[in-house]
């Protein structure tokens, strides 16, 4: 049976019990127009000296193909006057666009409001069973729809959890949802709701979640799956016999970024290279090689069920210093998980915001504050001196540990072409470019992006106590001769002539906007795609940086330099310490640009094997490559094509799996599982597609066509952009029911809605962008 908006009401008023929906007049247009005298002397009688709003309820709206969401008119605060009402009324009614008979909804305006917003009680892209709860605090009734406040809260519950929300408000919101599809037997409903001063929900609009025209999968049943994270997350909890702190919390961001490097749902070829050369030991060999904690036993990426997580305890445990006594290490990692479980929001940013991990200026004043968290202060100069000592071991310029990397990336790049030269089998050549590059990449890049983070942290400590400005800081950095600099300068002579495809492809070629991803193509693999004459495919045009000259500090800022480097105990001078920050960043880019060249040739091999046994790209990049590993050092009887796909097929299983999963961006219970609310920053990723495409931010009068459109609030003023075949659209502001989130869900349009002002800035500034809404990954291509 199809509804109107004010049908729907009306139906759920008059036969669900404990839902409170506001009184209802219903105005025909036909009637209205041959009668408004009578039918305005009825809404007057009706309003009762209160507020009304006046909404659209046509037969255009909210049908399971389209919902047109925000499409028609809404009128709030309507004086309860004759002229006001009058003018309401026609006001919405014209924006139906037609002259047949409508309905048109009056309400009392609902005083008393303390939140607002929308639940979809499945999941619009998968449908799993979820509730998913958008609102605001305050008065805006609007607010979600509109996207316009960018102050929103996300909610999301499983509804087969075995505990309820532990919000109450979220609770009672939930309680009437479930009531209301209960009654209509439906279980993808998109309901507008309330809730005032005392606590009650009201609802304003209950309607099918409007599928257009994707195509939707039978609903995965994740009840198993989720206990199955619940009982590992409770087990990892309890504490380790060779782990300092009570307790742990997982997060997708807090140490080596696998939410940024990999995305949210990487295929399994992607996860497990990443855990083969990086977070399984060779992360925690490079840290205990720095003069931390060892920790070279403990995987510190753990999958649950395809999705990867950090466990901060191990990462927080990795940055304590060897030397530091034990009962003081308990404690800071203690104060490390509690601080992170008090203040969620850091997750991203431990090392800047929770850890100390290294010696800067100023830190001495920085650690009085754990005064205030029950250290003492004889346990502060402990915790105080032996990061001194750590980082004196680092930055020495004899023989720190990260001159040491240094050298070893070229014996990489040495047996590099060795292994890929030699007539070794495509398996064997595969195991030792892992194995080198483990040892003489990633290992060494580790270790070197390691004194790159000290390099900063001296940089802007050099801020905070005056040596140089803000400014200044910039300045530095943008003088710094990194390979993407170098890289600008390349395309730059690509473009006017004066380096050859071939040239530029020889350097260039293995650079994958994705680095662990098959799917993910070269620059080899696809130029014109990604170059063309001159500009690119996309539109995108070179542009050559500006050359700038290198930054100098001057005699006075040195010998400022040299005077906190002798109050601290620091066993440099200031020109040694100048040259370590500059090398350390350089370094950094320098290194990743030579390991990530390797790791692409793995992928490229792991390709052409594929090829020989009839498997292609697509089913590889669901390959473990444990499986490979496994071929090089035993002989199996079986054939390597079924072996491969036997792999391929449970792993794809688990994918299909990760896809309808939703879990928080940091884990501090067992319980979030179930129930979470979304950070703050976590931007909205609307349906699984994904795009590369130039960026645009100037809508107007431009070609728009296939491009990633940036414009800054989700208002339903901007339907236009659907017009010009828009690739993705990005919003600064907005939440997951907005309504550009809903009209690009029903388009199957990617998007990211509500990105928050720093990404939105981060993003914008790029010229070509991969936005993977699957994998909640945003990858500047440049």
């Amino acid at each position: 049976m199809d509804f109107t908006k004010a049908d729907m009401l009306i139906y759920l008023s008059n036969n669900v019990c404990g839902i409170n929906i506001l009184p209802i007049y219903v105005v025909d247009s036909d009637e209205f127009f041959d009668n408004k005298v009578s039918v305005l002397n009825n809404i007057v009688e009706f309003a009762c000296n209160k507020n009304l709003i006046i909404r659209s309820s046509c037969d255009y709206e909210d049908t399971l193909e389209y919902s047109n969401a925000g499409k028609f008119e809404s009128v709030l605060n309507v004086s309860p006057d004759y002229k006001s009402v009058e003018a309401a009324i026609e006001r919405v009614y014209e924006s139906y666009g037609t002259s047949s008979a409508q309905k048109i909804l009056v309400q009392p305006m609902l005083e008393g409001i303390v939140k607002s917003g929308v639940v979809f009680t499945s999941d619009m892209e998968t449908y799993a069973d979820y509730y998913i709860v958008n609102y605001h605090e305050g008065t805006d009734t609007a607010a979600v729809t509109s996207g316009s406040n960018s102050n929103l809260k996300t909610f999301v519950h499983y509804k087969h959890s075995p505990t309820n929300p532990h919000d109450i408000d979220m609770g009672n919101v939930i309680s009437v949802c479930s009531k209301i599809e209960n009654f209509l037997h439906k279980k993808a409903l998109d309901i507008e709701f309330a809730i005032t001063s005392d606590g009650k929900v009201y609802i304003f609009q209950v309607r099918d979640i409007a599928v257009g025209n994707k195509k939707i999968d039978d609903k995965i049943d994740l009840t198993k799956t989720l206990e199955r994270i619940y009982k590992k997350i409770r087990k990892l909890n309890k504490r380790h016999p060779f782990l300092l702190g009570g307790y742990t919390c997982f997060g997708v961001m807090p140490d080596w970024n696998p939410a940024e490097i990999l995305g949210i749902r990487p295929k399994k070829l992607a996860i497990s290279l990443y855990k083969e050369l990086i977070t399984d030991n060779i992360w925690a060999h490079q840290r205990y090689d720095y003069g931390y904690r060892d920790l070279t036993m403990h995987p510190l990426m753990v999958s649950f069920c395809g999705v990867p997580f950090i466990d901060t305890r191990i990462t927080f445990n990795s940055f304590v210093p060897r030397s530091l006594n034990s009962a003081i290490a308990e404690k800071l990692v203690n104060y490390y998980l509690d601080t992170l479980a008090d203040y969620p929001k850091y997750h991203d940013k431990i090392e800047f915001e929770i850890v100390y991990s290294c010696y800067y200026f100023g830190l001495h004043d920085e650690l009085k504050k754990l005064l205030g968290k029950g250290f003492t202060e004889n346990e502060i100069i402990r915790i105080e001196f032996s990061l001194l000592d750590l980082t004196n071991s680092v930055i020495n310029p004899s023989d720190g540990a990260f001159r040491k990397d240094i050298v070893k990336i070229k014996k990489l790049e040495r047996n590099y072409q060795k292994i890929i030269e030699s007539d070794i089998s495509l398996v064997d050549r595969i195991y030792w470019l892992i194995e080198e590059c483990k040892s003489y990449g990633t290992l060494p890049f580790a270790g070197v992006a390691r004194a790159a983070f000290i390099a900063v942290q001296f940089l802007k400590s050099f801020i905070r106590v005056g040596i140089i400005t803000q400014q200044e800081y910039s300045n530095y950095m943008e003088t710094m001769n990194t390979v993407n600099k170098r890289l600008s300068h390349d395309l730059h002579a690509l473009f006017s002539g004066k380096m050859s495809k071939e040239c530029f492809l020889e350097k260039y070629g293995h650079i994958r906007p994705g680095t662990y991803d098959i799917m993910s193509l070269r620059y080899d693999e696809d130029f014109e795609g990604y170059f063309s004459n001159g500009v690119s495919a996309d539109g995108y045009k070179c542009k050559i940086e500006e050359v700038k000259e290198a930054f100098e500090f001057s005699a006075c800022q040195k010998k400022a330099i040299q005077r906190e480097l002798d109050q601290n105990g620091i066993l440099i001078d200031a020109d040694e310490l100048l040259d370590f920050i500059k090398d350390a960043i350089e370094g950094r880019e320098y290194l990743k640009f030579v390991f990530t060249k390797a790791v692409s040739q793995i992928l490229k091999q792991i390709e052409e094997l594929g090829t020989r046994v009839d498997i292609g790209r697509e089913e590889l990049a669901h390959l473990d490559i444990s499986v490979i590993k496994n071929l090089y050092s035993d002989l199996y009887t079986g054939d390597v094509r079924n072996i491969m796909q036997e792999n391929i097929k449970h792993n794809k299983l688990q994918y299909t799996i990760a896809k309808n999963v939703k879990l928080p961006s940091l884990i501090v219970s067992p319980e979030d599982v179930y129930s979470f609310f979304l950070l703050n920053e976590e931007p909205n990723y609307i349906t699984q597609k994904n795009v590369t495409a130039a960026t645009v931010s100037d809508v107007m009068n431009q070609d728009l066509a296939g491009k990633i459109v940036f414009v800054q609030s989700a208002d339903p003023g901007y339907d236009f952009l659907f017009s010009h075949n828009i690739g993705g659209l990005i919003t600064q502001f907005g939440g997951a029911n907005s309504h550009m989130a809903i009209r690009c869900a029903e388009m199957g349009i990617p998007a990211i809605i509500g990105a928050g002002e720093r990404n939105y800035n981060e993003w914008s500034s790029y010229d070509v962008l991969l936005l993977d809404c699957l994998k909640k990954q945003v990858i500047p291509i440049r």
